[in-house]
């Protein structure tokens, strides 16, 4: 392939098995391959740091700059520094390197790079919005919450500084149009296309679930419950434990498993001894996709509970596992939720109405046309559209 742009990501798409932004960049190397320069760093270690080097990307060469690792060794904690901090500088002081490739088309879904990379002329600029809330004001740093409005508005001005030819949204429709209105001069300029994370169709599909239950020793567990991603306040995961708290009254070996990681995961087993769930709580840190997939395809039904999202991934894969999912009302649930077709949407954040949800939800489980609703809507959501789809917007991809 002809390289066409140069890739900013900030985590490590070779070896990170977490989602967010490092799972869009894994995304559009699959289905774009050697038409990005990727410029990430490198959590394992043994690629040269500081310079173009060829390196594969399943199979075929692609063009590789590691910034080098500022990953931290233990997940389950916060840096001191937090990541987008370092990211910012690392890419202040390679920048000059990095544009040593030939092409000056870039692409970029970091808001905290957009100070350094206005400094520079570009040719083509295409930016993403990994979701439309204030990274800064979700941020797992509270003091850095009181910040996220200064932050909002330099983001925007860096952002109309490198005049993108194109902005991509990670989010719904209502919260693209929500956000086009509160923030009219800039979206006046740069209007928002509407472009989902997708799920790779090769590694999450449907199958029989009584193979991995017996794998994970999940057998007499009920209802099996999953939720993917951070460890974090976010993804409210007090909300979900709060509820299955209420319905182990009816369901005594009800069982919630937590795909992930992060700095709240002292909480959530310390929460899990104070309602009574104890061993009924699992955390299985971050896995590989093939394992996400495992607990999917074990799970009876897949929860969201977050305050906010851009648009979950985690619940795209999850509906292309044929599952029943609840969730809170977060951007992207009306699109992927049906209610009463393949889940349920809860309005509030009261544990007595999410743990009804629940209830209902399992029935629907039950019903084989629930499965089958899921995987046909997921569809829409496949990598094997955006390929396609990103060339028909970006002119440097063409």
């Amino acid at each position: 392939m002809e390289l066409r742009a140069i890739y900013i990501c900030p985590g490590d798409p070779y070896n990170s098995p977490r989602g967010g932004q490092t799972a869009f960049a894994r995304q559009a190397l699959n289905a774009l391959g050697g038409s990005f320069a990727l410029v990430s760093p490198d959590e394992i270690g043994g690629k040269p740091r500081g310079e173009w080097f060829l390196d594969e990307w399943q199979g075929a060469p692609i063009w590789r700059f590691n910034i080098g690792d500022y990953a931290p060794r233990n997940k389950a904690r916060r840096p001191f520094i937090p990541r987008r901090v370092v990211f910012r500088r690392l890419i202040a002081r390679y920048l000059p390197r990095i544009r040593k490739i030939s092409t000056r088309n870039l692409f970029c879904d970091s808001p905290e790079t957009l100070g350094v990379l206005r400094q520079y002329e570009w040719e083509s600029v295409c930016y993403r919005f990994a979701g439309l809330n204030n990274p800064v004001g979700v941020s797992r740093y509270p003091l850095l919450r009181v910040f996220a409005s200064p932050f909002h508005r330099a983001m925007l001005r860096n952002l109309a500084a490198l005049s993108p030819e194109i902005v991509l949204a990670s989010a719904d429709q209502d919260a693209i149009e929500r956000f086009a209105r509160e923030n009219r001069d800039f979206c006046a300029k740069a209007p928002l296309k509407f472009f989902p994370t997708r799920f790779d169709p090769k590694t999450f599909y449907p199958s029989a679930p009584e193979p991995e239950r017996r794998a994970l020793n999940w057998e007499r567990a009920y209802p099996r419950l999953v939720m993917v991603g951070r460890l974090c306040w976010v993804k409210g995961w007090r909300l979900a434990m709060e509820a299955v708290a209420i319905l182990k009254k009816k369901y005594p070996n009800i069982s919630l498993r937590f795909v992930g990681d992060g700095e709240d995961r002292n909480k959530i087993t310390a929460s899990a001894l104070e309602l009574g769930l104890g061993e009924r709580v699992i955390i299985d840190g971050f896995l590989t996709p093939e394992e996400v997939r495992r607990r999917l395809i074990a799970a009876d039904l897949f929860l969201v509970a977050s305050h906010c999202e851009g648009w979950s991934l985690a619940c795209a894969e999850a509906l292309a596992c044929g599952k029943t999912c609840v969730s809170t009302a977060v951007s992207g649930a009306r699109d992927m939720v049906r209610s009463g077709r393949n889940g349920y949407i809860v309005e509030g954040r009261s544990p007595e109405e999410y743990g009804s949800a629940i209830d209902r939800a399992l029935k629907l489980s039950a019903d084989s046309s629930s499965a089958m609703f899921s995987t046909e809507l997921s569809a829409r959501y496949s990598l094997a559209t955006l390929g396609s789809e990103w060339r028909s917007l970006w002119s440097a991809l063409r």
